[in-house]
C-alpha cells in the first residue's frame, strides 16, 4: 500500500528545508556584499542546476543499474544523491562563473544554509523511514524495515547542525574568500563518511568501503589539493616579488 503520509510528511520537510536554506543564504549573501554584483545571481543558479543534473547522475552510483533510467526519470530528492548534488552545484557555480565574468569567490553564501538544510531534509527521511541504518541492539535504535536499526538520517541531521553551528561561529574570521565554504565541504564530506558506517543501504564495497564513502574521499581530497594549490601559488608568488 502507498504511504501517502509518508511521503506528505517528507515532502512538507524538504520544502521547510529549502525555505530556511534560502533565508539564511539571502542573509549570508547580504553580509558578504555579493548581491552587489549585477550577476551575481547567474552563478546561484548555476550552482542549482548544477546540483539537480549533479543529484541525478549520482543515481549511477547508488542505484543499481537496472533501476537507473527509471531513477532518473523520477523527480525526487532522493537523500542517497546529495553527494552527487554537492559535486555537481559546485561545477555548475564555477563553470557560470566564467561563462558570466564572476571574478571572486561565491562559495561562503552557501556555508551555512547548506548544513542547516540538509539536517531538516534528514529529519525528513527519517520520518519516512528511508536512508535507514544497520542493524543494532543500542537503546537508540527504531524499528525500521522489520528491525532495530541505528536512527542514521538523525545522526547525520545532529552531525550537519554542530557543523553549521561551528561555521556559524567562525564565519567573520578573518580567512580569503571561499575558505568557509571548503571548510563545509570537508565537514560534510567526513561526518558523511562516518555515518555510512551504520547505514544500512546496500551499496558496492571496494577495499572494505561503500561508493559513498570513495565519493567523500574525493570531496575532502579535493577541497585540500585546493588548499595545497593556493599556499603554492601564493609561495610562488612572494619569491618572484622578492
Amino acid at each position: 500500500m502507498h504511504d501517502y503520509a509518508s511521503e506528505l510528511r517528507y515532502s512538507a520537510l524538504v520544502a521547510l528545508a529549502l525555505f530556511v536554506g534560502w533565508l539564511i543564504r539571502r542573509n549570508e549573501l547580504a553580509r558578504l556584499g555579493y548581491r552587489r554584483h549585477p550577476r551575481h545571481g547567474l552563478v546561484g543558479l548555476g550552482s542549482l542546476l548544477g546540483a539537480v543534473i549533479g543529484s541525478k547522475l549520482g543515481l549511477i552510483l547508488f542505484v543499481p543499474a537496472a533501476a537507473v533510467f527509471n531513477a532518473a526519470l523520477w523527480w525526487s530528492f532522493d537523500g542517497k544523491t546529495v553527494i552527487g548534488a554537492l559535486i555537481g552545484g559546485y561545477l555548475g557555480g564555477e563553470l557560470t562563473k566564467k561563462l558570466v565574468g564572476v571574478r571572486f569567490s561565491t562559495g561562503d553564501g552557501w556555508a551555512i544554509s547548506l548544513p542547516v538544510a540538509q539536517a531538516i531534509g534528514r529529519v525528513g527521511c527519517f520520518a519516512s523511514g528511508c536512508c535507514y541504518g544497520t542493524e543494532t541492539r543500542l537503546p537508540c535504535a527504531v524499528w525500521n524495515h522489520g528491525a532495530w536499526r541505528h536512527p542514521a538520517p538523525l545522526y547525520e541531521a545532529a552531525l550537519l547542525l554542530v557543523l553549521a553551528l561551528v561555521l556559524f561561529v567562525i564565519r567573520k574570521a578573518p580567512r580569503p574568500a571561499g575558505h568557509l565554504f571548503r571548510y563545509y565541504f570537508i565537514g560534510y564530506a567526513s561526518l558523511r563518511f562516518l555515518v555510512e558506517f551504520v547505514r544500512g543501504d546496500e551499496h558496492t564495497q571496494l577495499l572494505r568501503l561503500n561508493v559513498a564513502q570513495w565519493a567523500c574521499l574525493l570531496m575532502m581530497g579535493w577541497m585540500l589539493g585546493l588548499f595545497v594549490f593556493e599556499a603554492a601559488s601564493a609561495r610562488r608568488t612572494a619569491s618572484r616579488a622578492d
